[in-house]
């Protein structure tokens, strides 16, 4: 038994991937999620998080939930959903704000994966009015 033990807690850690993406205040960008899993064939259930447990973006048995979406992503996220039975998952954030700078879990329990992306925000900072430079 304690032979299988090390066997056993390798099989349950997930893979969990991190991938990094850089915006500008202002841009849209897309934050990349996919899995070819054969469980994503039929309905399935994608959840967005910010940091440790803000709602970005839910997709509740094949459909867009909103019920539980922050406010500060309210109108600015799309995802493709055409793209779901390809196990792509992946959202377009519009209007990116210093603030959104962070990271983001793309968590797919029908087959108990994540995916997480590190966002970096980059602006335009004004330091007297006539000198500006980009971070």
């Amino acid at each position: 038994v304690r032979c299988c033990l090390p066997l056993v807690f390798l099989l349950l850690i997930q893979k969990v991937s991190l991938q990094d993406v850089q915006a500008f205040v202002g841009d849209t960008v897309i934050l990349p999620c996919s899995n070819s899993h054969e469980a994503l064939l039929g309905k399935v259930s994608v959840f967005w998080r910010f940091g440790d447990n803000i709602t970005m973006y839910d997709i509740t048995d094949s459909s867009v939930n909103f019920d539980e979406q922050a406010t500060s992503y309210k109108n600015r996220v799309d995802s493709f959903p055409a793209e779901w039975t390809k196990g792509n998952f992946s959202i377009k954030l519009r209007d990116v704000r210093k603030s959104d700078g962070g990271t983001y879990t793309c968590f797919l329990p029908n087959v108990n994966a994540k995916n997480k992306v590190q966002l970096t925000v980059k602006g335009a900072y004004e330091l007297s009015s006539n000198i500006r430079f980009v971070v």
